[in-house]
C-alpha cells in the first residue's frame, strides 16, 4: 500500500498541541493565548484521541492483507522496534532527574515502566516520563491488532462500520457515566486506564479497511470529501471551543481523548486520505513529512529534556533561568527531534531489525521475569522478612534496576536468546546460559560495589549476588528447557 503522507504531518500537529500543553512551547505560544485561540492551542487531549485514530488506521493501511497469512510474531518485532528502543532510552534520561530517589522508589513501580504497563496501574499512570501512558495504550493496541485483523478478514464493510459506531456508543456511554459519578476520585483511572481508547483505535481500524476495500470508489468525489473534512474539522474546532463555555454540558472537562470526538477524527483521516487536491499536496512537502516523522522523538523526549534542562539552568543561570527556558527549550527539542530521528531512532531501528531475527522473544521476557524472581529470592534468604530487609530495601531496588538493563544487553551480547541455540546441542545451549549468566552476575556485582562505594546503598552483601548468580542460572536453564521440550520454534541447526 502506498503511503499516505499527507497524514504524517499530522501526527506532528497533534504532538506540538502535546508540547504546547506542557508548557514547553514558552514565549512562542504566550502571545496565541487568548480565547477562542486558547483551547484551540491546548487541545492535547483532543490530539491524543487523533493520534489513537491514526495510529489504527494506519496500522491497516499497512497489515490489513487478506489473501496474506498474518504474521502475528514479525508484527509484534517491528512494533517493538518501532517503539521501545527510544522509550526506554527516554526512560533512562529521566531517571537522571530522580537518580538520587532511585534507591526509594519501589521495585513495581520501576518495572512498570520497564515493562510499559503503567496505565494499567491508575497509581503508576503518571510516574517516570509521564506522558509516555500513551506509549503503554499503543502496546495494549498492538497486542489485539492481529487478532482483530484476522477476524475482520471476512467481515462485510457494513458489519464492521455499525460494530464500531456501536461499541463508540456504548463505551462513551459507561465513561460519561462513570465521570459523572467518580470524577475527580478515579481520575487516574478514568483518564489513563488502556480499555478507556480501545474505541478510537477500532474506529482507525474499521477506517483503514475501509478506505482499502471501498476508497478508490470516492476518490473522485471531490465535493462530498471536501464538505466532510471541513465539517468534522469544524465540530471538533467548535467542541474543543465550546467546552470551555459550556461546563454544564462537558462536565469536569469532559476528556475527549476518551473517545468522544474519535468517529470525526475518523472521517478526517479518511477524507485526508482520499483528498488529491493542493491541500494534500502542500501537506506531502518533504519537510513537512520529515517533522511528521520527528514526532515520536518529540513525545517521548520532551519531558527527559525538560526537566534536566530545567535543572541544568537552575544550577548555572539560577536568576535567569526561567527566561532562558522559555525562549531555547521549543527550539531545543525540535532540533533533538530532527536529528534524534535522522542519526538515532532510524539507525537503531536497522540495527535491531537485523538484531531481532536471532533473538526469541519469549525467551527474553521470561529472562527479565527470571531477574525479578532471583533478586527477591536471593535478598529473602539472606535477610528475610524483618529489620535486617527494610534496612537493605533501597539496594535491592538498585540491584533489580541494574540487573533488569545488564542481564538484556549480555543476553543479546552472548547470542543466549538465539532459538537456534536453544535448540541446538544442549551442551551448547549450556554452555552459552552459562557464560550469559556468569558475565552479567560478575557485572551486577560491579556496580552494585561502586554505588556503596559512593554511599547510594547501605552495603553490599556479597551472598546476594552468589545466590542470585545461581538462582538465575536454574530459571534460565529451566526457561530454556520448557522452550525446547514445547517446540515453540520449529527445529532447526544450531548455530552459533
Amino acid at each position: 500500500m502506498k503511503r499516505v503522507d499527507q497524514l504524517t504531518f499530522t501526527r506532528f500537529i497533534a504532538v506540538f498541541l502535546v508540547l504546547i500543553y506542557h508548557d514547553t512551547a514558552g514565549i512562542y505560544i504566550h502571545p496565541m493565548s487568548f480565547f477562542p485561540l486558547a483551547p484551540l492551542i491546548y487541545a492535547a487531549p483532543t490530539a491524543v484521541s487523533y493520534l489513537y485514530v491514526l495510529s489504527g488506521f494506519v496500522l491497516s493501511l499497512v497489515y490489513y492483507r487478506p489473501k496474506e497469512r498474518f504474521n502475528i510474531r514479525g508484527f509484534w518485532s517491528a512494533r517493538f522496534v518501532r517503539i521501545y528502543p527510544m522509550y526506554i532510552l527516554a526512560f533512562l534520561i529521566i531517571c537522571l532527574y530522580y537518580i538520587e530517589f532511585m534507591p526509594h522508589i519501589k521495585a513495581p513501580k520501576i518495572l512498570a515502566n520497564l515493562l510499559l504497563i503503567q496505565a494499567w496501574y491508575p497509581d503508576y499512570a503518571q510516574s517516570f516520563n509521564y506522558p509516555t501512558w500513551s506509549l503503554c495504550v499503543e502496546f495494549f493496541f498492538y497486542a489485539v491488532f492481529p487478532f482483530l485483523t484476522i477476524w475482520a478478514y471476512r467481515k462485510s464493510t457494513r458489519f464492521l462500520t455499525w460494530l464500531s459506531i456501536g461499541l463508540w456508543v456504548a463505551t462513551q456511554t459507561v465513561y460519561y457515566i462513570l465521570w459523572m459519578r467518580y470524577f475527580p476520585d478515579w481520575e487516574y483511572f478514568l483518564v489513563y486506564f488502556p480499555l478507556f481508547h480501545l474505541n478510537s483505535f477500532i474506529l482507525g481500524v474499521v477506517a483503514g479497511i475501509w478506505f482499502l476495500r471501498e476508497g478508490q470508489k470516492h476518490k473522485d468525489q471531490k465535493t462530498t470529501n471536501g464538505l466532510l473534512l471541513f465539517g468534522c474539522t469544524l465540530f471538533v474546532v467548535l467542541f474543543t471551543i465550546g467546552g470551555n463555555l459550556l461546563p454544564s454540558i462537558i462536565p469536569h472537562g469532559l476528556q475527549p481523548m476518551a473517545g468522544f470526538l474519535s468517529p470525526f477524527f475518523a472521517v478526517i483521516v479518511l477524507t485526508m486520505s482520499l483528498d488529491t487536491s493542493w491541500f494534500s499536496r502542500v501537506l506531502n512537502h518533504p519537510w513537512l513529512v520529515l517533522l511528521g516523522e520527528t514526532a515520536f522523538i518529540l513525545y517521548v523526549f520532551e519531558v527527559p529534556f525538560v526537566w534536566n534542562y530545567t535543572r541544568l539552568l537552575n544550577n548555572t543561570f539560577s536568576a535567569d533561568a526561567e527566561l532562558i527556558l522559555r525562549s531555547t527549550a521549543l527550539p531545543i527539542i525540535l532540533l533533538i527531534g530532527v536529528l534524534g530521528h535522522l542519526y538515532v531512532d532510524v539507525p537503531i531501528r536497522r540495527w535491531l531489525t537485523k538484531l531481532m531475527k536471532r533473538i526469541s522473544m519469549p525467551v527474553l521476557l521470561l529472562d527479565l521475569a527470571a531477574v525479578a524472581l532471583s533478586i527477591w529470592i536471593s535478598f529473602m534468604i539472606r535477610f528475610g522478612t524483618g529489620r535486617d530487609l527494610r534496612e537493605y530495601l533501597s539496594a535491592a531496588y538498585y540491584t533489580f534496576w541494574v540487573a533488569f538493563i545488564v542481564r538484556i544487553i549480555i543476553n543479546i551480547v552472548t547470542n543466549s536468546t538465539n532459538p537456534m541455540i536453544i535448540l541446538g546441542p544442549i551442551r551448547l545451549l549450556i554452555q552459552r546460559t552459562l557464560l550469559s549468566v556468569g558475565i552479567g552476575s560478575l557485572i551486577i556485582a560491579g556496580l552494585m560495589w561502586i554505588e556503596f562505594q559512593v554511599g547510594w546503598v547501605p552495603g553490599w552483601p556479597r551472598s546476594v549476588f552468589v545466590l542470585d548468580g545461581l538462582i538465575m542460572l536454574g530459571l534460565a536453564l529451566l526457561i530454556r528447557y520448557v522452550i525446547r521440550i514445547t517446540h515453540l520454534y520449529k527445529p532447526m541447526n544450531a548455530s552459533a
